[in-house]
């Protein structure tokens, strides 16, 4: 199993619980925290944390203007994934700044959703 593929597993788990997941906005539904790529600069990455915490933390200099903001698990699969996905935009797994990030397909965290149970229409 690749360290992509665990870490999509790891980020539905933790995300088991309360359905959502947190990304970072500007309060409006427009100015979302979006960064180019760590490995191909002319990618842009869609970031997302597990919690609401880890979002928070993130939440310093260039980002201090942003709030976490939640994103129900059904609303990323209904919404985000054919959106953003369809543009090629990309996912960040709980973003640090100061190491090597996982970026993904927004296609493959909603496969890993629903096919480990995590996300069952309700």
């Amino acid at each position: 199993m690749s360290d992509n593929q665990q870490a999509l597993i790891d980020f539905a788990e933790a995300i088991r619980g309360d359905q959502k997941m947190w990304a970072l906005t500007a309060g409006n539904d427009e100015d979302w925290v979006v960064v180019d790529s760590q490995f191909n600069p002319e990618d842009e990455v869609f970031l997302v944390w597990d919690t609401q915490e880890a979002a928070q933390a993130a939440c310093t200099e260039e980002w201090e203007i942003y709030t976490p903001s939640a994103i129900p698990v059904q609303e990323y699969l209904d919404f985000w994934v054919e959106e953003l996905g369809a543009e090629g935009v990309l996912l960040g797994l709980n973003w640090l700044d100061d190491q090597e990030n996982i970026e993904v397909k927004m296609i493959d965290l909603a496969k890993v959703l629903l096919d480990t149970g995590v996300y069952k229409d309700q």
